[in-house]
């Protein structure tokens, strides 16, 4: 386990023990009660749902008392006119009084007139043949002995629940004899339960009590005595909501439907909060303390420990030279940048002291071998054989390698400096293609253009040119195609220089750019190490990708508006 880890761990685990240990006692000792409000809160409200139902009823039972207790209806009932038909049973009486079904049933238990209507169509509709049947098959609707005599309920049917009203039909000083009864009804449908949310303001539903969701609770509630004759039942739906639910009983007295209410546990919440706000109190000042403690450590310490070695791993990892770690603040850890700063300006002005002190050394040799080489040349060339002349020719051709090995060797260990000019890509490439020969079986296509125009050092990029094009040809052993192209693309130039050679294996792509790496028969490998430090002081970059047996492709990215290194 690492040290941020161990810190953050330690500082972060105890703290929170403490916060869960309250957060579990005060839920046990606080939640319970709040749980136990809004159970009360819920049987309160279902009784609201049952008080507006009762009270829908008694509406539809006081309609039913204005028209039954009238001459007109009385006449009606005995002979059927068609003018009490015409002048009040029309469509809009339904729709006024919000009614669904309207019968007329004489002593003799006939249906003398009756209509219903569907208030969602706007249009009459047949009256129910499960309703008929019910009224056929016994006259507990519709028999009344009495003028005082009433009924009110819900009766079941397969299509929805009819709320009904019954009264006997009587003069209109409400005297006999009776002559029948009227009944009116209307369905506890999806409109007229909306209708109740409406007026309760609370969600209702009204499901059959062999369907509902909590039959066997009910059940069990309904043969204990603790309910009465109207068992409620609360149970919570979730964090913000309770659902309270009630037996109802049909017009006949049995358990025929289950009237829900949901009510919001607004206390619950609030008690909920109040417990967290409590545990947060209680351990504020714990948690603050530990939370600006870790902090503090991770700003101040850790993160900048991190920070270091990930940069001290990227220098390492760097081929760049110049690259230090520019610590600004003054601290330990900045000291120990400091140093490690130091150590590697040392190194590297070790190494520039050391190369330029092998190149001067070099040199001094190199230059006399190749007067005398060129002395030799000039003086006994014409008289010297064939084998003669060759070795000749291997000198000088030697002693310029190795003066190129040795600017190689002093370019990569002092830091570059650009001498900018304007030019654009398609002269900066045909200068470098200048300098290369073309072997007869490589196509070259330049497709560079002459914009946008760049600020570079000409000549430095020419080399980087010069170098990628060499690579290229040699790598077309076979011959092949090298395609240049240039791009203008988010305020940068890139230049793409594509051949058909052999490739380059995924392996060494990782380190082409580094010193002393080559495939090569010849060389130390510090071309391309060169090319990518002089691109990056342009402030661009280079890339390769390549498929072994298909070719490679270089590209260099380079800013139109220079953003130049420091080094």
């Amino acid at each position: 386990m690492n040290l941020r880890r161990k810190t953050v761990l330690t500082m972060t685990v105890t703290p929170i023990i403490m916060i869960l240990l309250m957060y579990v006692g005060a839920q046990f000792i606080l939640l319970d009660n709040y749980a136990a409000l809004e159970k009360q809160r819920a049987e309160v409200n279902v009784k609201r749902g049952l008080s507006a139902l009762s009270n829908v009823l008694a509406d539809l039972d006081g309609i039913v008392g204005d028209w039954a207790a009238w001459d007109d209806t009385y006449t009606f009932i005995q002979d059927a006119n068609d003018d009490y038909i015409e002048s009040n049973l029309f469509d809009d009486i339904f729709v006024n009084l919000r009614l669904d079904i309207m019968i007329f049933i004489n002593s003799a238990g006939d249906i003398v007139y009756g209509k219903a209507f569907n208030l969602t169509t706007m249009n009459e509709t047949p009256v129910s043949q499960d309703l008929l049947n019910l009224l056929s098959a016994n006259d507990f609707l519709w028999s009344h002995t009495d003028t005082e005599s009433s009924l009110t309920g819900i009766v079941p049917l397969p299509e929805a629940p009819l709320l009904i009203a019954s009264q006997p039909i009587l003069t209109s000083q409400g005297e006999g004899p009776i002559q029948g009864a009227l009944i009116m009804g209307r369905y506890l449908d999806s409109e007229e339960i909306d209708t109740l949310t409406e007026t309760v303001y609370l969600p209702l539903t009204v499901t059959p009590f062999d369907e509902s969701e909590t039959q066997i609770n009910f059940q069990e509630l309904y043969s204990s005595s603790f309910f009465g004759a109207v068992p409620i039942f609360t149970r919570p739906l979730n964090t913000d909501f309770m659902a309270g639910y009630a037996v109802i009983n049909d017009v006949y007295g049995n358990s025929a439907f289950v009237l829900r209410v949901d009510t919001s546990q607004d206390f619950y919440k609030q008690g909920l909060n109040s417990v967290v706000f409590f545990v947060l109190a209680l351990t504020s000042s714990s948690i603050i303390l530990g939370i600006l403690t870790v902090l503090l450590v991770e700003r101040g310490v850790l993160s900048r420990i991190e920070h270091l070695v990930i940069d001290v791993k990227n220098m390492g990892k760097s081929k760049n030279l110049s690259e230090r770690l520019s610590w600004s603040s003054k601290d330990e850890l900045s000291l120990l940048a400091e140093t490690i700063d130091g150590m590697m300006e040392e190194r590297v002005n070790t190494i520039g002291e050391l190369a330029a002190m092998i190149g001067h050394d070099l040199r001094n040799p190199l230059t006399g071998i190749s007067s005398a080489a060129y002395y030799l040349k000039r003086k006994y060339g014409s008289s010297m054989d064939e084998k003669g002349r060759e070795m000749l020719e291997v000198i000088e051709k030697d002693v310029n390698y190795s003066n190129k090995i040795v600017s190689d060797l002093l370019e990569y260990s002092r830091p570059i400096k650009l001498d900018l000019q304007q030019v654009n890509p398609k002269s900066a490439v045909t200068e470098a293609l200048v300098h290369v020969d073309f072997p007869e079986n490589v196509q070259l296509i330049d497709l560079t253009k002459s914009t946008p125009a760049i600020k570079i050092d000409a000549d430095k990029l020419k080399r980087v040119f010069i170098n990628i094009i060499k690579n290229a040809i040699d790598a077309m052993t076979d011959g092949g195609k090298l395609t240049i192209t240039s791009e203008k693309t988010n305020g940068n130039i890139k230049i793409t220089f594509v051949d058909t050679g052999m490739g380059i294996s995924e392996e060494n792509l990782k380190k082409l750019f580094g010193p002393l790496f080559t495939t090569k028969a010849k060389g130390m490998g510090l071309g391309l190490a060169i090319c990518k430090r002089i691109v990056e002081a342009h402030g661009g970059r280079i890339s390769v990708e390549s498929v072994v047996g298909k070719g490679t492709a270089f590209t260099i990215t380079i800013p139109i508006e220079p953003k130049l290194e420091e080094n």
